[in-house]
């Protein structure tokens, strides 16, 4: 994966420009070094995370795997900075911290149905695969997969260009999309 297709990426989750600089010195926050001089991530490295014109604001590892790259970014995205950020509650005239379901949840189109790791759009139901195992993205997927048997609802599968949503291509109206997510059961 190259830094630009991480950088465009993070910047649709983050909904701002976001700069990934490889890390080139450790040590205390203050020892750091980083560089923004390199075109491909590799595994196994330590990169800064920036927002816009501001410094580095969380460190990101990328793991072992280069497949699950995108995987580990959202997820320490979510616990090292978008958890920690705070939100004005109307109900307590106050400030609260972000919860991480609520990070989550600020992740997926809030205009459309969704339920767990599903949500509907104008082709028919997605499935945000680069969050969960390997292990849970079968189950529940099969979950999909057996409801919508059940009920005789024709469907193809794909993924995003991308790779990040599995999708459920059932290509009705978003109205019977929304009413079929709304009657899974999970």
């Amino acid at each position: 994966m190259t830094k630009q297709q991480l950088e465009e990426f993070a910047t649709q989750i983050h909904e701002d420009e976001v700069n990934i600089w490889v890390q080139t010195k450790a040590g205390k926050w203050y020892e750091k070094q980083y560089s923004s001089v390199f075109t491909e991530i590799k595994t196994d490295t330590v990169y800064g995370i920036s927002f816009g014109d501001s410094e580095i604001c969380y460190d990101f590892k990328a793991g072992k795997n280069i497949d699950n790259i995108m995987k580990s970014f959202v997820n320490q995205y979510i616990s090292k900075y978008a958890s920690k950020q705070m939100r004005w509650d109307s109900e307590n005239s106050g400030f609260t911290k972000v919860t991480k379901e609520q990070a989550l949840n600020k992740l997926k189109n809030q205009d459309r149905v969704t339920k767990s790791f599903f949500y509907t759009t104008l082709y028919g139901i997605g499935c945000i695969s680069f969050i969960v195992s390997a292990t849970a993205f079968k189950t529940i997927n099969k979950l999909m997969h057996d409801y919508l048997t059940k009920n005789n609802i024709s469907y193809t599968n794909e993924y995003s260009e991308a790779g990040w949503v599995y999708r459920f291509v059932i290509n009705k109206s978003i109205e019977e999309h929304n009413e079929i997510l709304k009657n899974l059961e999970l």
